[in-house]
C-alpha cells in the first residue's frame, strides 16, 4: 500500500473539533460568548471529516478483506460516524435563520459527547497503525 492519505487528513477535524468543545466548555466557565468562533470550528471540522472520512474509504479499499485488522477497522468506521454525527448535530442546533447562535447545554453536551468520541476513534486508528500496521509498508 502506498502512502496512505487518511492520516494525513484527520488532523484538521480532529484540531477544529477540539477547539470547537474547548470553546463551548470555556463559554459555559466564563460566559463569553464564542458562538462565532465555535461555530466555524464546527463547520470546517465537520466538512474536513467528510473529506478525512472518503479518504479512509479510499484507503479501505487497499486492505484485504481476511486481514486481521478488519475488527478494529469497523469499529474505527462506526465511532467516526457517530462522532461526525454528534457534531454536526450540535453545529446544526445552533443555526438560527442562517446565523450562528451561542450553544447552549444541549448543543455543548453533544460536543463534549463527540470529543469523547473522537478520542476512541482516534485510539482505534492508533491500533490499526501500531498494532496492526495498517498503511505500514514493510521492508
Amino acid at each position: 500500500m502506498s502512502h496512505p492519505i487518511h492520516p494525513i487528513l484527520v488532523h484538521f477535524p480532529i484540531a477544529f473539533w477540539s477547539f470547537a468543545t474547548l470553546g463551548d466548555l470555556l463559554s459555559l466557565k466564563y460566559g463569553e460568548r464564542l458562538s462565532d468562533i465555535t461555530g466555524t470550528c464546527l463547520i470546517l471540522g465537520t466538512l474536513m471529516a467528510l473529506i478525512a472520512m472518503g479518504g479512509g474509504l479510499y484507503d479501505l479499499l487497499k486492505i484485504k478483506s481476511d486481514n486481521p485488522a478488519m475488527k478494529v477497522l469497523n469499529q474505527h468506521l462506526v465511532f467516526v460516524v457517530i462522532t461526525w454525527s454528534l457534531y454536526a448535530a450540535s453545529l446544526f442546533l445552533r443555526i438560527e435563520e442562517k446565523a450562528l447562535i451561542q450553544a447552549g447545554t444541549l448543543e455543548v453536551g453533544l460536543s463534549v459527547a463527540g470529543f469523547i468520541c473522537l478520542c476512541v476513534t482516534g485510539f482505534l486508528g492508533g491500533r490499526l497503525v501500531y498494532e496492526y500496521g495498517v498503511g505500514v509498508e514493510s521492508d
